[in-house]
């Protein structure tokens, strides 16, 4: 399930902006904080939800945001958060760039 524009996720906290992205695992959205500060959200896209497997990929997700959220590398995103939301997991990390 794709979200909206102007959907709002975790109780109130960020309202989504737009799509920025999705590959063949996961989708990308631009959001904002309620300070207005961008943040970038990532779950599962729409194909790997409707596969009978998805809890493994779920799994799967969630192990790869707690392994980056330890890393600390100019080239690895810096994982802030990791939520349920919807019944998915999500993870952000705030926008530094021009998305």
């Amino acid at each position: 399930m794709a979200w909206a524009s102007g959907q709002r996720v975790k109780n109130g906290q960020y309202t989504i902006q737009k799509e920025i992205g999705q590959g063949g695992f996961g989708i990308t959205y631009r959001a904002t904080d309620s300070k207005g500060q961008r943040v970038v959200f990532k779950t599962l896209n729409d194909t790997v939800q409707r596969r009978p497997d998805f809890d493994k990929f779920q799994q799967y997700f969630v192990n790869e945001a707690l392994r980056l959220a330890k890393c600390t590398h100019p080239h690895v995103v810096k994982i802030y958060e990791l939520f349920q939301e919807g019944g998915l997991a999500w993870r952000w990390n705030i926008s530094t760039g021009k998305i």
